[in-house]
């Protein structure tokens, strides 16, 4: 599977870094009610839509490493 994620939608997975997609959504929904930047907000947004649309199995062959 190619990854579909951008540099920042894969560094943002990194902060909420789990072997679980799941976990990753839970963390990154609980989150957004704190975060008041719209750009983050998009972001994790964009992240969650992405992140719905694969599966569990997808999610794991994917390597998120932290990038600059």
């Amino acid at each position: 599977m190619k990854n579909v994620f951008t540099v920042e939608e894969s560094n943002l997975i990194c902060i909420f870094q789990s072997d679980s997609r799941t976990k990753v959504m839970e963390d990154i929904n609980r989150a957004l009610k704190y975060i008041d930047d719209t750009d983050m907000i998009e972001l994790c947004e964009n992240v969650l839509e992405k992140l719905v649309k694969i599966s569990d199995e997808e999610f794991a062959l994917l390597n998120f490493m932290m990038t600059e």
